[in-house]
């Protein structure tokens, strides 16, 4: 029993007693009834609040132990490249629970108590506000404000399986572990060997399975359960334990609360849509963004005959993704870009006719910005880099500032920069005046709006918002600035720029994802198989639009080991692309130690990597991504409608399939497609695992029962895949497949 008399502690060794939550006096069990469906189940054991007619609970909570910790933590980042190390100093701890009171109402409960520790004592209130039959709003107050971090724990039930959390790259269910969430680099690695020790080593830059461009503190439970964390500061979900869920999150106290929203559902897409309600959708892409974008650099004689020979080779080439629009800028890494945002055009002369000149061809034409200016090199002599855009930001004050309140200097990969105050709205507005001059105004139909992750821990900004609780709101300000610019300037819906960066939220101000920088390898961490789990687990918490670099980025020459992109990884990469919304090849950052998807030869003589087949293949793969596009359209309009993504977990088509939660590199493209990707090198054989009903094999037209393994031949081209027989897209896929199988 959780509640006795404090004499009866004396039975007890004092530490045990002292986890347990006491009352002034015994709470007696009772049922309240919260509104039609949901009630208040009040016991000396737990509190229970829970749907009737679903039989679930939103939210149990044991008096076994305190549901409710604080502390008082002084936190001191180390943060290098946007890897952020912690040294926490724990000042003092309230880890000792009363219940005071309870406070019944139509539609409201709220429990108020004491918590104590040495030196530390804190009143608190928590509020649970039924909203509907299913859904829950919470919200947990602590009185004394000095108190900074917050420990909620509640019950959870040992086969329990939880997914989503943003975007994941090396797990796509939870039970067992315990991820933290805060938008940073990912990592170079981030487990793979030896990259990773490499990479920590030489910068601090290894990463874990944790670390990612785009988490968010919300996940769907096998529970049919949907939990989403209103809170922006640093978080710890610890999922470790059989019978109980931790949360816990840092300067709290910043935004006065714990708060957030709990729904029950009968499925998880009920679920997903319930929570992109609240949370926001991605709109329809544009006619044009179908088809293939070639990612290319290097000035306007290349880009131009790179178009011609794929066009040439059959590839539906809708766009050109020219990165390096603004001018390019070689560093140690590879090739970078100037950071200043107008073209450069000693590469691309006459940037606005070369623009129009490839709409002529119905190539649109898409560039690249990110909230940085770039600054002079000291470590470069003789550093000629101007940038007047860095100049009129300083004198401005648009900069974010850092402790000293002096323009916050970060040394980024190669190069110096400073980041743009986005909670300054002068700076927001010049941000946006120059997004739809210099890029709007130039023709381009799209970009990538990259970085967002990178915001200093200490930095001061303009608001006088925390950075600690603004560092994970900062990518989604970065997106609506974007977004805010295309809509004034009359453009919604003609223009796509895609975001690598975010948190809760970002769904609501973005129009594309992609999943950043993974490696040029098929580690499973950070490589091929990587990319598809980012893809299922970010697409269950909102993010319905998303994709990745075809063939990888991250290009490493080391003596020990070089990662450089090979033929086989390239054509395996654009395979799993083709059932993606968007198909848009990258050069990596070091464009000559890849493979290509093209043959070119400098002036100068210096080939490319890349061959004659390779061009011929991927213009194969690239007519397979096409010939869907009916399909692919239909899914993206049904995910700005419902919020459902367009490439799918396992759990949300087949929940009920317990053997197919453990193929995690399949995925679903919408319902009704299974694909099987191959992503381990050398492979040309196939395991694939069937769910439920009939499956169609995309290529030899064998239709198989379900329920079952079995193997298929999967040469580089033809992808594994199976059409779901009586599925209600069924036809729509089967006349794709009949546009390409005489071409293919």
């Amino acid at each position: 029993m959780v509640f006795r008399f404090l004499s009866l502690c004396f039975f007890f060794l004092f530490l045990e007693c002292a986890s347990h939550i006491l009352t002034p006096i015994p709470i007696q069990e009772e049922i309240y009834q919260v509104s039609k469906q949901i009630q208040w189940i009040q016991k000396p054991t737990e509190f229970i609040l829970k749907n009737t007619s679903f039989d679930k609970n939103f939210i149990k909570l044991s008096l076994d132990e305190p549901f409710l910790s604080v502390s008082e933590v002084e936190t001191i980042s180390k943060y290098r490249m946007a890897s952020f190390k912690f040294e926490e100093s724990i000042k003092r701890t309230c880890s000792e629970q009363t219940v005071d009171s309870i406070k019944k109402e139509n539609g409201k409960i709220t429990i108020f108590g004491k918590l104590t520790g040495k030196n530390c004592s804190s009143n608190y209130e928590v509020n649970f506000v039924a909203k509907s039959d299913t859904e829950i709003e919470f919200k947990i107050t602590v009185s004394d404000e000095n108190l900074n971090r917050i420990q909620l724990v509640y019950v959870s039930q040992p086969d329990e399986k939880f997914f989503g959390l943003g975007e994941q790259f090396t797990y796509d269910e939870f039970k067992g572990k315990k991820p933290f969430f805060f938008t940073e680099e990912q990592g170079i690695g981030r487990g793979d060997q030896p990259i990773t020790t490499g990479a920590n080593l030489l910068a601090g830059a290894g990463g874990n399975a944790y670390t990612t461009y785009a988490p968010i503190p919300h996940y769907i439970s096998s529970e049919n359960r949907s939990v989403f964390f209103e809170n922006s500061g640093y978080a710890k979900f610890d999922f470790d334990h059989a019978k109980k869920t931790k949360v816990e999150f840092w300067d709290f106290q910043s935004e006065k609360s714990i708060s957030g929203t709990i729904w029950l559902g009968t499925s998880a897409k009920s679920l997903i849509e319930t929570y992109t309600k609240k949370t926001g959708r991605f709109p329809k892409l544009p006619e044009w963004a179908y088809g293939t974008w070639l990612g290319v650099q290097g000035g306007t004689d290349k880009v131009t005959s790179i178009v011609k020979q794929a066009k040439d080779a059959g590839n539906p080439v809708t766009a050109l993704w020219i990165q390096d629009w603004c001018g390019r800028r070689v560093t140690n890494f590879g090739d970078q870009l100037k950071w200043r945002w107008y073209a450069d055009e000693s590469l691309y002369p006459d940037f606005k006719k070369f623009v129009k000149s490839m709409n002529d061809q119905n190539v649109q034409v898409l560039g690249y910005i990110n909230s940085f200016l770039a600054d002079t090199d000291p470590k470069k002599p003789g550093d000629d880099f101007t940038n007047p855009l860095l100049t009129e930001a300083k004198t401005k004050g648009y900069l974010v500032k850092n402790a000293k309140g002096e323009d916050y200097l970060i040394q980024t990969v190669g190069f110096p920069a400073y980041l743009i105050d986005l909670t300054n709205p002068l700076a927001v507005k010049w941000t946006k005046d120059l997004i739809k001059k210099n890029l709007i105004g130039m023709g381009l139909s799209g970009w990538m709006a990259d970085f967002g992750e990178w915001l200093p821990y200490d930095a001061k900004l303009y608001s006088g918002v925390d950075a600690k609780v603004y560092h994970n709101r900062y990518p989604v300000d970065w997106a609506r600035i974007n977004r805010e610019a295309i809509k004034e300037a009359g453009m919604e819906g003609k223009i796509v720029f895609f975001t690598r960066a975010g948190y809760s939220y970002s769904n609501a101000y973005s129009t594309l994802f992609w999943e950043g920088d993974q490696m040029v390898s098929f580690g499973t961490n950070d490589g091929l198989p990587s990319s598809i789990v980012g893809l299922t687990t970010s697409g269950i918490s909102g993010y319905a639009l998303n994709h990745s670099d075809i063939g990888g980025y991250t290009t490493i020459s080391n003596p020990l080991k070089n990662y450089h992109r090979t033929k086989e990884l390239l054509l395996r990469w654009a395979e799993v692309s083709a059932f993606t919304p968007v198909f848009r090849t990258h050069e990596g950052n070091r464009p000559l130690k890849n493979w290509q998807v093209y043959t070119y030869t400098k002036p100068d003589g210096t080939k490319s990597l890349g061959d004659e087949d390779t061009v011929q293949l991927f213009a194969k793969i690239a007519r397979i991504h096409f010939a869907l596009k009916p399909y692919i359209q239909s899914l993206v309009e049904e995910a700005s409608k419902t919020g459902l993504p367009v490439v799918r977990h396992n759990a949300i088509v087949e929940p009920e399939d317990k053997i197919l939660l453990k193929y995690k590199y399949q995925f679903f493209l919408g319902d009704d497609l299974l694909v099987a990707p191959v992503v381990e090198s050398n492979e040309i054989v196939q395991d694939v695992y069937l769910p439920r009903g009939k499956w169609t094999h995309f290529w030899t037209g064998t239709t198989y029962e379900g329920n079952r393994k079995i193997q298929v031949s999967a040469p580089i081209g033809k992808p594994p895949a199976f059409i779901r027989v009586g599925g209600k897209s069924e036809g729509l896929i089967r006349s794709s497949l009949e546009s390409i199988r005489n071409k293919n």
